[in-house]
């Protein structure tokens, strides 16, 4: 087996260090990202390998989310490695995040099939896509990610503050080949395939990586004397436990909106996206 290190040019020394070390006597390359978009690049120029590679996905959910995409197809492994702000994929599937831990238990590990989701013929979604509220926080705070100090999570709690002043909904459409799943003005609306994001807010409270479903959580439009009572239920996980709370689980779903959805943190144009959970695609190390 073939070891591929995907990573930033800005990673760690130590984390690097680590690597070459745990290396040695092994076949590895150690593969530099020019961008974030290199990170699909490279692991695409694998598709054709006749042997098993392992790559190594070293960077944040927009990193992993780049890798994914280029993955999809081929037989290869994935090992999530967290380094990023939010590593809310890798809070599915780790205990403990830290990352030097992680890659030396990963040696030990074998590969498992998990599900991911389809989003266009060309897109692929590991973690959570998602519109309303949560979609324009998390575009936000992607945008803004480079010009503070702030920790993600405090990041997405300020942007959510800031957005609950200036509230503003949008009409969803949700449907399946036979029947109408939703129609409305959403507050929240994710389909998951893993549970967190944000940095760390729940939003797949019952979501899993090898049922071959997607799972849907909506929160449709609410007034203003609603609002402290679903921020609650955001800020602590329990927002599958409030009033207006809806929850769907389909393997294949449309969705139809004029807002900019995000897709494990990276934002995308409005419009249809056809949401289609391929079962056991992508052979995770975990």
């Amino acid at each position: 087996m073939k070891h591929i290190f995907i990573l930033k040019p800005d990673t760690s020394k130590s984390l690097v260090n680590c690597i070459v070390s745990l290396m040695q006597g092994k076949r590895y390359e150690l593969r530099y990202t020019k961008d974030l978009d290199d990170a699909r690049k490279i692991a695409l120029s694998y598709q054709d390998e006749k042997e098993v590679c392992r790559l190594y996905a070293i960077g944040g959910d927009g990193f992993v989310h780049k890798v994914v995409n280029g993955m999809v197809g081929s037989f290869h492994e994935l090992v999530v490695i967290p380094q990023g702000t939010g590593n809310d994929f890798a809070r599915s599937i780790y205990k403990n995040l830290d990352a030097i831990k992680i890659l030396k238990e990963s040696l030990n590990k074998q590969a498992r099939p998990i599900d991911v989701i389809q989003c266009k013929e060309d897109l692929y979604c590991i973690n959570v896509f998602c519109c309303g509220l949560d979609a324009d926080v998390g575009n936000l705070v992607n945008t803004n990610r480079k010009t503070t100090l702030f920790p993600r999570i405090m990041q997405y709690s300020l942007t959510i503050l800031d957005k609950i002043f200036h509230l503003k909904f949008y009409p969803t459409d949700i449907y399946t080949y036979n029947k109408d799943i939703y129609q409305g003005n959403v507050l929240i609306c994710t389909f998951c395939n893993g549970h967190y994001f944000g940095g760390g807010y729940q939003a797949g409270y019952y979501s899993s990586l090898e049922d071959g479903m997607i799972d849907m959580s909506v929160v449709p439009e609410i007034s203003k004397k609603e609002l402290p009572y679903y921020l609650k239920g955001l800020i602590t996980n329990t927002l599958h436990k409030t009033k207006k709370f809806q929850h769907f689980k389909e393997d294949d779903v449309w969705v139809k909106t004029n807002q900019y959805v995000n897709i494990d943190g990276e934002k995308y144009e409005p419009g249809t996206y056809h949401l289609k959970c391929l079962h056991k695609k992508i052979q995770l190390v975990y």
